[in-house]
């Protein structure tokens, strides 16, 4: 599979490809049910030299397959642990393909070249993408919205 993989920041077109696959799979309660709340999110996490970046991969036929960005926080229980990894989303019928790991390896190279020695990462499913791509659990623990989400860890540097 032919697979490209740039900075939002140097694809803008794509950020409303991001925002629809990133509403249709969280956008509703605790997260907005806006999808203009999504873009207008996206389109701010499209930084190229500081947080918050965003890293979005294309297909041979430009279509945007999935993306993942890095932001100063991501949880609003967790403010004392920086950077995270947000928005990890890949298109429904292109998982289990290596696009995740692809996108993941390109935001590590890129926290790798800007000094960013750790990262962490809030998941309430996927536990088993992270882990092989060498993300250690932290904690397990129930947000102020009743959802359960585990906290992963990884060294960078």
């Amino acid at each position: 599979m032919a697979l490209t993989v740039t900075l939002l920041a140097d694809s803008p077109s794509s950020a409303e490809a991001v925002a629809e696959m990133r509403w249709q799979e969280w956008g509703g309660p605790p997260e907005p049910a806006d999808l203009a709340w999504w873009l207008e999110t996206t389109v701010r996490e499209a930084g190229r030299d500081e947080l918050p970046v965003t890293f979005v991969a294309h297909d041979a036929a430009d279509e945007v397959l999935g993306a993942v960005g890095l932001d100063t926080y991501d949880l609003d229980e967790r403010h004392d642990a920086s950077p995270w990894v947000t928005g990890m989303i890949v298109r429904r019928d292109r998982r289990e393909e290596g696009v995740g790991r692809t996108l993941m390896q390109h935001l590590e190279q890129w926290a790798a070249e800007h000094q960013v020695a750790d990262a962490w990462v809030g998941t309430d499913l996927v536990l088993g993408f992270y882990q092989p791509c060498g993300w250690t659990l932290q904690e397990t623990f129930t947000r102020s919205t009743g959802q359960q989400m585990s906290v992963l860890h990884k060294k960078l540097l």
